[in-house]
């Protein structure tokens, strides 16, 4: 069983996620940067966990492009979404969950939800960190990820993984 785990980051805290998410996973994991490498050889991928930053309300263009161009790929196979977004609210993450992600991913989806968030001042232009200042009251690089909501989402890729395999 092979499972691609694919992101956008723009200062590298859905990196770190799909990192720490490969390390839970057992099998054969791949991560992949949509933004440097786009193209995915389908072929023999399982599973496809993918995961994007928020910035100003929106992920990446190139990885709604990807999502868009992939869609079909993804739609066949047990499929995870998530965000790193330093959203407080719960009426926030669905906003931007729904932007974020087209409602035929999520209803395939067996897991849709912000697994924390993380702002890192050393790859931040002035501007950004301007921003940040004002709209996160941060001042400082930070890795707020929810624990609990990463266990879950191994734990949901496991259980979708051995069903798989119980139901080829």
């Amino acid at each position: 069983m092979k499972t691609l785990i694919t992101y956008s980051s723009r200062y590298g805290t859905s990196e770190k996620v799909a990192r720490l998410l490969a390390d839970r996973l057992p099998g054969d994991v791949h991560v992949q940067d949509v933004v440097e490498r786009p193209d995915v050889d389908w072929a023999g991928v399982d599973h496809v966990i993918v995961g994007s930053s928020i910035r100003m309300g929106k992920i990446q263009d190139e990885m709604t492009a990807w999502l868009h161009i992939n869609e079909s790929e993804l739609l066949k196979r047990p499929l995870g979404l998530y965000l790193c977004a330093g959203t407080p609210t719960a009426a926030e993450r669905k906003r931007e969950l729904e932007a974020a992600y087209r409602d035929a991913l999520r209803a395939h989806a067996y897991f849709v939800e912000v697994v924390g968030s993380g702002y890192d001042f050393e790859r931040m232009g002035f501007l950004d960190k301007a921003i940040v200042r004002m709209m996160a009251k941060q001042t400082v690089s930070s890795l707020d990820l929810d624990e609990a909501m990463l266990d879950e989402l191994v734990e949901s890729a496991q259980a979708s993984l051995r069903t798989r395999s119980e139901n080829p």
